[in-house]
């Protein structure tokens, strides 16, 4: 199993040092890749630490020219709240910038109002995401026309210069509907689900691998909460969601990573901020503990 790590550009620690300490951390450490959360103009209603944040395209940018090794990705890029051509560009100049570093996890997006503040329909956002895909993959692989159903952006015989380092864009879906297991075992290159409980967690693996023949060859790429001072391996997100963390029993959190492994989880990015509230020092700390102890 590999190991990212999600860095605060969002909650009250966001700030160019906390990116910058966290992401050498996780460099130092042996982490596989580093992170960022995606949200543009929530409203002030949304309960979630995301209404301080970073935009996360240009804080990637940042965090390749602070780092050398490790990877670099979005969790989860919402590229129906943007222009897709836009999206790829940024990704290719990072990935060119970077030496071949990026990869991406997206998803359909849940906020409708933040929807409407960029201008966007929240109710097509699934089948413009699709097309999204296909039309960042095609400018990545070389093509150099595109036309889709839905998107406005078409063209023939388009300039899509310098090419990326990589050939192909690691995309992973984010979500646990129907229609997010669906757009990862037909589109992805992984799912991207967070971790719940470990029951319903287990329910949600199988439901993915047996309902969708495209599955049985897709990563399990998941997202969990850490924080080594938490009592209790489950909280609960700022949406009301039950989720796993792996907190300050260590005997637990390798049974949970055991249990993640069993299940055919490859990869996990670990959030050591999951509120937005916790210190640098701590979530450095989380990050050293976990890799000594559990890794």
């Amino acid at each position: 199993m590999k190991f990212g790590v999600c860095a605060p550009n969002y909650g009250q620690t966001c700030s160019a040092e906390a990116l910058r300490t966290i992401a050498e951390t996780a460099e130092q450490c042996g982490y596989d890749s580093v992170w960022c959360t995606d949200h543009v103009l929530l409203p002030k209603t949304s309960g979630t630490p995301y209404e301080k944040i970073f935009e996360s395209i240009t804080t990637l940018a940042y965090l390749a020219a602070v780092t050398t090794k490790v990877r670099l990705g979005i969790s989860s890029l919402i590229i129906a709240m943007r222009n897709p051509v836009v999206v790829a560009k940024q990704l290719a100049t990072i990935d060119n910038l970077s030496n071949g570093r990026v990869m991406l996890a997206t998803s359909a997006g849940w906020n409708e109002t933040e929807f409407s503040h960029l201008g966007t329909d929240f109710h097509d956002r699934g089948r413009r995401l699709n097309e999204s895909i296909k039309l960042v993959r095609a400018l990545w692989s070389g093509s150099s026309s595109f036309e889709g159903r839905l998107l406005p952006q078409k063209f023939r015989d388009a300039v899509f210069e310098p090419p990326p380092v990589q050939k192909r864009l690691t995309i992973w879906i984010g979500g646990s509907s129907r229609a997010a297991m669906k757009r990862a075992a037909r589109l992805g290159d992984g799912w991207h689900p967070n971790v719940e409980p470990l029951d319903e967690f287990a329910r949600l693996v199988k439901e993915f691998r047996q309902n969708f023949p495209e599955a049985k060859d897709k990563e399990i790429c998941a997202r969990i909460g850490l924080n080594v001072k938490a009592e209790k391996s489950e909280y609960v997100s700022a949406r009301g969601q039950r989720r796993v963390i792996l907190s300050s029993d260590m005997a637990q959190n390798r049974k949970i990573l055991e249990k993640l492994e069993d299940l055919g989880v490859s990869y996990l990015i670990l959030v050591p901020s999951p509120d937005g509230k916790i210190p640098v020092s701590d979530q450095i700390e989380s990050l050293k503990i976990l890799q000594e102890q559990c890794l």
